[in-house]
């Protein structure tokens, strides 16, 4: 009974002990967590590093933290740690290979993000700013996928889902070119043909109205009327009319353009 009073005496000490330890580590993380993110966020930083002030404050934190849960466990079950140790350096190639593919396609993902928006330099400001990200999201997603399948998590309902929404967006793309894409893709090639002959500031006169071009956008043209309205005129139909000009420079008169 002695024997068995002393063994349970020393468990509950190590459980304190081990409590006591992983308080520590929430509160020393906390600490260096505050002070990562205030040397991060410095005005004399860079700014990716500013950006990143909130994910190296996470990592301080995260680092001290399970270093205290590990000792926790060493103290609460040394045979435990042992155990522990063995998996992680079976674990770590594994670990590696997956840190390997996300790295990558992170990096595959920020180049295809800056050559679609390169490419879709005169589209709408909505779809610059959005397509880009999608792209890079996917990019991202897909080396995730990877990556868990790497460490030996079931990727199967995963991939199934992720095929499920490319067929939603592939059926949703071809009803939008069956649809109404066709119109658009018209708006878009006028709104292009007009920016290479007019440009913001230049007074046009057509049979149906006359104003100054505010903007032309990848479907309308905005122009601001004499009556101080602003309206939006499909590029079509402004490329489709004979538009007299007043263009803003010095040494431009009067000119009369016809689609």
């Amino acid at each position: 009974m002695t024997v068995i009073a002393q063994v349970s005496d020393s468990s509950a000490t190590n459980a304190v002990i081990a409590v006591l330890v992983i308080v520590s580590g929430f509160v020393l993380g906390s600490i260096a967590a505050a002070i990562a993110r205030r040397v991060s966020s410095s005005e004399r930083r860079r700014d990716a590093v500013r950006t990143s002030a909130p994910a190296i404050a996470t990592l301080a934190f995260s680092v001290i933290l399970i270093v205290a849960l590990v000792v926790a466990l060493g103290v609460v079950n040394s045979a435990a740690l042992d155990q522990l140790t063995t998996d992680l350096v079976s674990f770590l190639p594994r670990a590696l290979s997956a840190a390997i593919v996300l790295i990558l396609g992170n990096v595959i993902g920020a180049l295809a993000e800056t050559g679609v928006a390169r490419s879709l330099g005169h589209v709408a400001e909505d779809v610059r700013t959005r397509v880009p990200t999608l792209v890079k999201y996917a990019v991202t997603g897909f080396a995730v996928v990877i990556a868990a399948n790497q460490l030996g998590v079931d990727t199967t309902i995963i991939l199934v889902a992720v095929a499920a929404l490319f067929f939603s967006v592939g059926l949703a793309a071809a009803l939008l070119a069956g649809l109404g894409g066709r119109k658009i893709a018209e708006r878009i090639a006028a709104g292009r043909a007009l920016r290479q002959v007019l440009e913001s500031g230049d007074q046009i006169t057509t049979s149906s109205f006359s104003g100054t071009i505010v903007t032309i956008g990848s479907t309308t043209t905005q122009i601001d009327t004499p009556a101080g309205d602003v309206v939006l005129v499909p590029n079509e139909e402004v490329l489709g009319s004979a538009v007299r000009v007043d263009s803003t420079g010095p040494d431009e008169g009067p000119s009369e353009i016809t689609a």
